[in-house]
């Protein structure tokens, strides 16, 4: 059986408890080389996982065997240098949010994505989900008509990790996160870095749009991270769009993902709130398609594994769909990069 050689950049907290045991439940894959920073640490991750090779520094790790495929988890700051390095070594990279933390790195990524015959995506668990797939398709039937305004919500249980303080749900954990990648604002931490990524990217997939200007209000925490977002963005393509990023969600509840798209002919409201879970599109003549979504199929049902099987399907030449690829990156990118620019000018900013 041919398999998959995979390596794994950033063997911390996420890859460890997610990513790593994923791709250990797969019989095609290899896990060929790692890379970790603390020597200690990455020998016990080779060890316990059954890597061929590791190495605490990524392009020692790259030049130990040719792989297919790179799984990057490293800090957010550090994945452009990453995802260069993997890419110039013709491997196929799922990349965690975000992509990179500014437009002129990913505009660079873009460029070398055009001359390399490889896959780029990060790993937006909520777009491999089903219902966003549905609303994908929904919308590009033309049945809401031209999109005139998006209105979007999230929201998570996470005002310790974005004040440094260790996320009390990774106590069992093998590692914890680290607390700077979160939590320290010269690091690209913060609410929307850390989690309003997957709400644009949910957005992009599913209307296309593409942002022009952006204005942003935050909250900060004792770090001088964004707890809360409030941004308001303009499309290129004349629509408005308002969307909300919050920490405060007590623990133990989950959050919420909500978007729901206005246009000249109907409406489609998209909801992954814990047990209020719908898919619903209602049009100005009186249309209602009201899809099923089953209590558990929003929040909780968040995983990496359908993205991870995706890289190992690219590395094996088998039939896939990426739901995180390039073009949603980019645009993710662009607004958040605007957003936190718009957070110091407290200005309208160009996407």
């Amino acid at each position: 059986m041919k398999k998959a050689k995979i390596g794994v950049i950033g063997a911390g907290w996420w890859a460890t408890e997610f990513h790593i045991p994923h791709l250990k439940e797969r019989d095609d894959v290899e896990l060929t080389s790692v890379c970790k920073l603390e020597e200690d640490e990455l020998k016990f991750v080779k060890e316990k996982f059954g890597f061929k090779h590791a190495s605490t520094d990524y392009k020692e790790m790259l030049d130990m065997e040719q792989l297919d495929g790179v799984v990057i988890a490293s800090p957010h700051f550090a994945h452009f240098e990453n995802i260069k390095a993997a890419l110039a070594k013709g491997c196929h990279v799922l990349v965690e949010k975000p992509m990179t933390t500014n437009t002129k790195d990913a505009l660079e990524v873009e460029a070398i994505l055009k001359e390399k015959k490889v896959e780029l995506f990060t790993p937006y668990g909520f777009n491999w989900n089903p219902l966003m797939s549905k609303a994908e398709e929904h919308i590009a039937s033309g049945i809401i008509g031209n999109i005139m305004h998006v209105d979007t919500s999230f929201s998570s249980s996470l005002v310790d990790l974005f004040q440094g303080i260790p996320l009390s749900e990774s106590d069992e954990h093998t590692f914890q996160p680290k607390a700077s990648t979160w939590s320290d604002p010269s690091k690209a931490g913060g609410y929307g870095w850390g989690q309003l990524s997957h709400m644009f990217a949910g957005v992009y997939k599913v209307t296309k749009l593409n942002p022009k200007k952006v204005f942003c209000l935050s909250v900060p925490s004792p770090t001088g991270v964004d707890y809360t977002d409030a941004i308001s963005v303009q499309f290129e393509e004349g629509a408005t769009g308002a969307f909300s990023g919050c920490a405060y969600v007590p623990k133990g509840y989950g959050g919420g993902y909500n978007i729901r798209v206005h246009g000249d002919r109907g409406a489609l409201f998209l909801d992954f709130e814990i047990n209020r879970e719908r898919l619903l599109v209602r049009t100005n003549d009186g249309k209602e398609i009201n899809e099923e979504a089953k209590p558990g199929s929003g929040t909780h049902s968040y995983t990496t594994q359908y993205p991870i099987n995706t890289l190992v399907d690219i590395c094996l030449g088998k039939e896939y769909k990426n739901h995180g690829d390039i073009t949603i990156n980019l645009k993710m990118v662009r607004t958040l990069d605007a957003a936190y620019r718009s957070m110091k000018s407290l200005k309208l900013e160009d996407a």
